[in-house]
């Protein structure tokens, strides 16, 4: 039998009598061991470092819970009150866990009650009529394991099993019919979203999704994690309390199988293709599952993925400024950064010192699951400071200075096709001086109706236009799946005062313009300037065309301004300014313009234009863009053809002089650094 060699029996000892295994098995934590628990209590009560989830927990307004388990809730709202329900729990569960407090105990059971009152729990149904569970449905499962673990014997055994035995039809069951239906997608009779759910009532945008594909489509994202991490949890916990029988063993061959998935799904170097939040959601669950896994069955499945290079992805994509210390290079999708949980367990598990400081240091928010996984014995190890350049295996490319506010950083999207990607192909991020100056645009909607979808095209992203027109995307229809487009890296280099790397990303345009024969960006970092020169070379066949280089600026808060004069442009936050100076093999308009969406979205990224005027069949422009403090002099920068194919460069700043040479050879310019 399959699970017989997963492990033997589960790995457990095993006994004849039913209830005497049950009881056994009763005295093994999920999560931890009982004798853990003072400690979570003093570090809550004690640690400076879980101040903020102290007061957040204690803050939760519970009156206004109550209210809404009373009289607001909807059972048939799904995207919104059924996770609000299943949320509270959790986190009023580990309250309670916590610091002893009863009331916060007594609200947990009144959501577990509640949530027992929702027919569905989730909104996604197979042939129109067999409930699935992606999102909805595994959190709810969570949401009882964790209430029927932490709460113990506030809830009597009589309760207790009515919970799991409606877990197990209403959360295990969904979830594991999603998850087998990835691995057999031929067996799926047709995925759709439950006209009984208020979810069109929320998003009445996504009425026009095509869901043929998602059993596919889903097989390699983060929505395969969260139903195979709940379903391995709503199993122990059931074959804990309830004892072992043929679902549970059913259920936990189907989510080993699915977890054991994504062992390919990471990057062999620990990236993940679908950002850093959408990682955090990924490895939260997966790391969740690998502990009762192992604790429960002796299965140890800790080496799923390289996790101290899923640290050193995180840490590389992190972007602080004055406003977020924990901001992220927010490629594609991405929103927040990640929390310190699974930084955490990573230190205390391989004992990685960088992934404590990145923990400590860099991460969004310590949680409940942060708390849990902390040794404070490990020590934190700050990583260098001086001038870095991190290529991953996806080909997203960060330089850097350093890992502070004030540190210049400059980050390129390269790479192929991914979930939640957008058309952002060599597209840039700079950062320096504490605030963002050339940025890709935050969460574009979802749904192709609506027009904000734009910022999702190469349009809405600091790149380069071919006649307006960018790379290859989807149509939206199946949501943010991914797109054709590829992007590849093909030169990097790290040398003294500078680093550098080449983008080509050809095989993208060329899909949408057959007639273009290359379209590179190359990017040059003089770090102690600090300077970026982006020399973005196009070949056409045979139509000649016009290039469009846009940079995007940061407006979210209102404090963003621009301004174009000739060929020069600024992007001024209040801490930093950025000035760019454009030059091309034809002459160049700039202009600072909006998106032609909502205003409400196009204000926040407002963006300047730099165009060639004359339609060419090669195309070549350099842009010269130099931050600098507010309150300091800014620095400037002279851009001269010295004959046909040969360019000078020479930036002053700060009482000094650096000269480039910049030679148009062919498809990917060369530059020498003075």
């Amino acid at each position: 039998m399959i699970l017989g060699l997963l492990f033997p029996l589960a790995g457990l000892p095993q006994s004849s009598n039913q209830e005497n295994g049950t009881k056994q098995r009763e005295n093994i934590g999920l999560f931890f061991d009982q004798n853990n628990i003072p400690e979570f209590r003093h570090r809550l009560s004690s640690d400076p470092l879980f101040a903020q989830l102290k007061a957040r927990l204690e803050g939760i307004d519970r009156e206004a819970e109550r209210r809404f388990l009373e009289s607001e809730v909807r059972f048939n709202d799904h995207l919104y009150h059924i996770k609000r329900v299943s949320d509270t729990a959790q986190r009023m569960a580990f309250l309670y866990l916590f610091s002893r407090d009863r009331d916060a105990a007594d609200l947990a059971i009144q959501c577990i009650r509640t949530l027992m009152r929702f027919p569905n729990w989730d909104y996604f149904l197979d042939g129109g009529e067999t409930l699935i569970g992606l999102q909805r449905a595994p959190g709810a499962t969570l949401a009882v394991s964790i209430c029927v673990e932490l709460l113990g014997d506030l809830v009597s055994k009589k309760e207790r099993e009515q919970w799991l035995r409606t877990m197990g039809e209403r959360g295990n069951e969904p979830s594991f019919r999603s998850i087998h239906g990835m691995r057999y997608p031929e067996k799926v009779k047709g995925w759709g979203i439950d006209p009984q759910s208020t979810y069109f009532e929320h998003r009445p945008g996504d009425r026009g999704w095509d869901l043929s594909r998602w059993p596919i489509i889903l097989n390699t994202i983060n929505l395969k994690a969260v139903p195979a991490s709940a379903l391995a949890i709503g199993a122990l916990a059931y074959r804990k309390y309830l004892g072992e029988d043929q679902n549970t063993r059913r259920w936990l061959e189907q989510a080993v199988f699915s977890i054991k998935t994504f062992r390919d799904i990471f990057e062999n170097d620990g990236s993940y293709s679908e950002g850093v939040s959408y990682a955090q959601y990924t490895t939260l669950h997966l790391v969740q599952a690998i502990i009762a896994l192992k604790k429960q069955l002796g299965l140890d499945l800790t080496d799923l993925l390289n996790w101290p290079g899923y640290s050193t992805y995180l840490q590389e994509m992190t972007m602080p400024t004055n406003d977020n210390p924990a901001e992220i290079i927010n490629f594609s999708d991405a929103g927040g950064g990640a929390t310190s949980a699974v930084p955490f367990w990573i230190a205390a598990h391989s004992y990685d010192m960088r992934a404590q400081w990145f923990g400590q240091t860099l991460a969004r928010q310590h949680d409940e699951w942060s708390l849990l996984w902390y040794d404070p014995e490990i020590p934190a190890e700050p990583p260098r400071t001086n001038t870095g350049l991190w290529q991953s295996d996806l080909d997203w490319i960060v330089g850097r200075s350093g890992y502070a506010p004030a540190d210049l950083l400059v980050a390129m999207r390269s790479g192929g096709p991914h979930n939640h990607e957008h058309a952002d192909r060599n597209s840039i991020i700079v950062k320096c001086f504490g605030e963002q100056l050339v940025t890709d645009p935050h969460r574009p909607p979802y749904s192709f109706s609506d027009p904000s979808w734009m910022m999702r095209t190469t349009a809405g992203h600091s790149a380069v236009l071919i006649d307006g027109k960018g790379h290859q995307y989807v149509d939206g229809s199946e949501g943010t799946n991914a797109s054709l487009a590829v992007a590849t890296i093909v030169r990097s280099g790290l040398r003294k005062g500078f680093l550098f790397w080449t983008s080509d990303a050809t095989p993208a345009y060329k899909l949408e313009m057959p007639d273009v024969a290359s379209i590179t960006r190359t990017v040059v970092v003089l770090s102690n300037v600090p300077a970026v020169l982006l020399f973005d070379k196009v070949r056409k066949t045979s139509q000649p065309s016009r290039i469009q280089a846009r940079f995007f600026g940061y407006n979210n808060d209102g404090n963003g301004k621009m301004r174009a004069d000739g060929n020069t442009f600024s992007i001024i936050r209040p801490a930093a300014q950025l000035t760019g100076f454009c030059y091309g093999n034809s002459n160049l308009s700039i202009t600072t313009t909006r998106l032609p969406i909502p205003e409400e979205k196009a204000m926040m990224y407002p963006f300047v234009e730099a165009s060639t005027k004359k339609a060419q069949k090669e195309s070549f422009l350099i842009s010269v863009l130099l931050p600098s403090r507010i309150s300091a002099e800014h620095a400037s920068a002279n851009i001269q053809l010295q004959r046909a194919g040969q360019y000078t460069i020479e930036i002053h700043s700060g009482g000094r002089e650096t000269v480039c040479q910049v030679f148009d050879t062919g498809s990917i310019p060369e530059f020498q650094i003075k």
